[in-house]
């Protein structure tokens, strides 16, 4: 039977070309409104296992199209909203929120926030403003490390500390679970987020942590987790480090169950135009073992980014895999049945505006 595109997916692919054709878009102004915008499309292809909705024959499932809404409702207060559209489904409300700042140094947030983790969390769906179009195995929903937001309040508060700064993240309400990761009845969830900048130029450190508590499907009482992430990032020149490394402890499963997870990246900016990087992934399931392919995941990815200008730019990476414990936590492969080593291509287009 011929598969048909689905309608949406058409239309977004279209919402693409048009910024193609347009090159450099600008941000609207509707009255008090402003609206900005990003999105990706995404090809990858697997040489064996399924894993992002994609295998052997290649997948277009990836993708997003996303509008960003501000407006000042107030001298200090202003609302913020996000309605996106994720691999085609309907348009949605994924954050929606005030954020009022009391002074300078200190801003309280009220509504569905994203969660402050790590430093991709905040911007996990705009690829062009990261290196990769495929996310770090930390940043994966079915990792349940990062959620994507949380329903409450939460407070942000930063200083000059030396010839630094320091900003403190706190928050407290519900988690809000990607779609893809939904699993049982949200309880209770109180996180926090230490961003130092030092003194030396380009480098800053950052320690994440989250306790939450909920009902998951299946399980007889409630479950409790507790996630931890550390964070280095240097830039200097042409050259950008990152590293990061975190791990979930879950109990009320009968057992306790640990995952842990890491990656190093670098990139390279050869010139306003073009830029590569290289990292290397390293995941660690619940009964993690050497011996057991499905219980781990290891990668290595290089990719190279054009800019066709300052809103769309276009990338090609290739993820060298062993083991395919990332793709039994996503339950696209099963465990004991997928190829220790194989390979991922991806190709994106990725704009903003």
């Amino acid at each position: 039977m011929k598969k048909h595109t689905p309608r949406r997916l058409v239309a977004l692919l279209a919402a693409i070309g048009a910024t193609l054709t347009v090159g450099t878009a600008q941000a609207l102004e509707v009255g008090g409104l402003e609206i900005h915008g990003y999105g990706h499309q995404m090809y990858l292809k697997t040489t064996a296992n399924k894993f992002l909705a994609a295998d052997r024959d290649g997948s277009f499932r990836d993708n997003i199209l996303a509008l960003v809404l501000s407006a000042g409702i107030a001298e200090r207060t202003k609302l913020w909203a996000q309605l996106a559209s994720v691999n085609g489904e309907s348009m949605s409300a994924h954050y929606f929120y005030i954020d009022h700042a009391v002074n300078d140094d200190l801003n309280v947030r009220l509504g569905k926030v994203l969660l402050p983790i790590g430093f991709y969390n905040e911007i996990i769906d705009a690829r062009f403003l990261q290196r990769s179009g495929v996310l770090p195995m930390l940043y994966q929903p079915a990792t349940d490390l990062v959620d994507e937001a949380y329903g409450g309040a939460g407070v942000s508060y930063g200083k000059s500390l030396g010839a630094g700064r320091l900003t403190v993240d706190g928050y407290g309400g519900q988690i809000v679970e990607h779609a893809s990761a939904a699993s049982g009845k949200q309880k209770s969830l109180v996180g926090g987020r230490l961003q130092y900048r030092t003194p030396i130029e380009g480098l800053r450190v950052m320690l994440s942590g989250a306790s939450k508590r909920q009902q998951e499907n299946g399980a007889t009482g409630d479950v409790a987790k507790k996630s931890t992430l550390l964070s280095l990032e240097y830039r200097r020149d042409h050259w950008e480090l990152k590293s990061e490394i975190g791990q979930i402890r879950r109990s009320g499963l009968g057992t306790d169950q640990t995952t842990r997870v890491s990656y190093v990246q670098a990139g390279y900016d050869f010139s306003d135009t073009w830029s590569a990087f290289v990292r290397n992934d390293s995941l660690q399931a619940p009964g993690y073992s050497a011996s057991d392919p499905a219980t781990y995941q290891k990668s290595l990815g290089l990719g190279v980014t054009y800019k066709l200008n300052s809103g769309v730019s276009l990338r090609v990476e290739h993820h060298f895999n062993k083991g395919y414990g990332m793709a039994v936590l996503t339950d696209e492969t099963a465990a004991g049945q997928g190829k220790e080593k194989w390979q991922m291509l991806g190709a994106s287009v990725n704009f903003i505006f």
